[in-house]
């Protein structure tokens, strides 16, 4: 979120890859932009984000004077294997697979203040495996220029903006939580992140630069990710905005001059899955009684070829035997393609013929289909003896 003269810091970026089982649950947390201030003297509250705290609200004054312009953070968005309460996650971290830290919330910059470069009349952006300061473009837990917080890293919050005068110190970001600013009302807080960025503290004079929030931290440090890596939003500016997954208008705060909320955040799930071919299946009939001993059988077999190719699987993807012994011996019947059973696709239609006389005599008709790597669906199946 931003005001006129002080923007909000954009939010980060995080990508990683993630091997999954099936019916595997993962939930997914998705961060929502810091609103600007809600009432006269009284400041914007933080976006939520990965725990109803999310990001750090603004300051507040309710008695305040004047309009008042503080910004809450953003909010982190997130994806974990499990649902659990926040002490447990900080204690179990490999319930934690992804987080993108969100951008601390935009204060107010005195005149001359308001002349100041871009970098230092922003809050802090998301990280990065630690967040931007406010003022600052570079990533740093510290305070940035006095009263500005700090960004979160991968161990602590970042450090709350110091106050010129009372009342206190802005709070220092925590674990899955932007810092809220002090209580003045033109303060911003800090943005939600694996550890959230600090909020701003108070100044009331030129030269101590914004009242704005610092960024909070990305993380990609679950045991099992792959490929992971992250990026640092820059000023207004979110991270990953030349990826290929990369989805306007989300994670980016209200550019200058404008005002309003932050952009809301994003979390992107792709997949990527192998077919197992080397199983295979077979399928054997319950025995049927024939009135005498046969000497050949005809098989017929309604048949969905799976694997895109129907005329190279028979015989071998697909094999059919017949049995007159109740199955201790099987003979195989060669198939043709009889052609489908409508149109040119679907099911189609499979006969063969065995010579079962080599068998032992018997009366105990059974069929059996080899289904090798498993590219064939049967839908049903015939047997005629003589």
């Amino acid at each position: 979120s931003a005001r006129e003269d002080a923007g909000g810091g954009g939010g980060g970026y995080t990508e990683g890859t993630l091997a999954v089982t099936a019916g595997q649950i993962l939930r997914i947390a998705v961060g929502e932009g810091g609103a600007p201030l809600e009432a006269p003297g009284e400041g914007g509250e933080g976006g939520a984000g990965l725990n109803p705290q999310g990001g750090g609200d603004g300051g507040g004054l309710p008695s305040a004077p004047n309009p008042g312009s503080a910004n809450g953070g953003g909010g982190a968005s997130g994806i974990f294997t499990a649902c659990a309460a926040r002490d447990s996650l900080h204690s179990n971290a490999p319930y934690i697979v992804l987080v993108a830290g969100a951008g601390g919330g935009g204060g107010n910059a005195k005149s001359p203040d308001t002349t100041l470069p871009a970098p230092q009349r922003f809050a802090g952006a998301g990280g990065g495996l630690t967040g931007d300061a406010a003022g600052q473009t570079s990533e740093q837990t510290s305070n940035g220029f006095t009263s500005g917080g700090g960004g979160g890293d991968q161990e602590q919050g970042g450090q709350g903006g110091a106050s010129v005068n009372p009342p206190p110190d802005g709070s220092p970001g925590s674990f899955l939580g932007g810092g809220n600013a002090t209580q003045d009302s033109q303060a911003g807080g800090g943005g939600d992140g694996y550890y959230g960025g600090g909020g701003a503290g108070k100044h009331n004079q030129p030269g101590s630069r914004i009242q704005a929030g610092g960024g909070g931290s990305s993380y990609h440090g679950h045991p099992q990710i792959t490929s992971g890596s992250t990026e640092a939003g820059a000023l207004c500016e979110g991270g990953g905005v030349t990826q290929p997954g990369y989805v306007a208008t989300t994670n980016e705060a209200v550019a200058l001059p404008s005002t309003g909320f932050g952009e809301d955040g994003f979390v992107l799930l792709t997949g990527n899955g192998t077919v197992d071919n080397t199983a295979s299946t077979t399928i054997v009939s319950n025995a049927f009684t024939a009135s005498s001993a046969p000497t050949t059988s005809r098989i017929v077999v309604f048949q969905e070829d799976l694997s895109g190719s129907p005329s190279g699987n028979l015989n071998t993807d697909i094999v059919a035997s017949i049995s007159r012994d109740g199955g201790s011996n099987f003979t195989s019947a060669t198939l043709s393609d009889s052609g489908y059973v409508t149109g040119a696709s679907g099911q189609r239609i499979l006969t063969g013929v065995a010579t079962v006389s080599g068998q032992p005599s018997g009366t105990s008709m059974r069929w059996k289909l080899a289904l090798a790597n498993n590219q064939s669906k049967i839908h049903g199946v015939s047997l005629q003896w003589k």
